[in-house]
């Protein structure tokens, strides 16, 4: 399963991380659709954690922006950041069952030429959640508009 002209969030460059460690995770036993059946999957990180990845150039322009995530019983709660710039409201990542989030949407967006920098911060943990914050990114989709 493969969603057309998205980024995949495995193959995004890992430009730091304050802890944890990140890796690419098979997603083929879970239910649900994950696109090229994986995700990024960050682990061991804690609150106040951040995690900074690379958005490919895609030339200068405006782009509506939108990504899926991965829901779990020990998943945390986090917000995204663009560039330094907060994406909406945090984002609370717990659910019973391993599945995915569907397409977020994350607003409309003025881009520069070059690479831009997508950051997850942990900021918590939803109160039924198993406190281990992780975090898993399917992948982003940047649609020129």
């Amino acid at each position: 399963f493969h969603v057309k002209g998205v980024i995949e969030g495995e193959k995004l460059k890992i430009l730091g991380k304050t802890g944890g460690s990140t890796q690419e995770q098979d997603m083929t036993g879970f239910a649900g659709a994950w696109s090229n059946d994986a995700h990024l999957w960050w682990t061991g990180a804690k609150p106040g954690d951040i995690l900074d990845l690379a958005l490919p150039e895609k030339g200068a322009g405006k782009y509506r922006l939108s990504l899926q995530l991965t829901k779990a019983p020990d998943y945390g709660i986090v917000q995204l950041y663009l560039d330094g710039q907060k994406l909406g409201k945090p984002i609370d990542l717990y659910a019973k069952g391993v599945r995915p989030t569907g397409e977020l949407a994350l607003g409309e967006h003025d881009l520069t030429a070059g690479e831009h920098k997508l950051a997850a911060e942990i900021v918590g943990a939803n109160d039924k959640a198993i406190k281990s914050y992780m975090f898993g990114l399917d992948y982003v989709k940047l649609d020129p508009l």
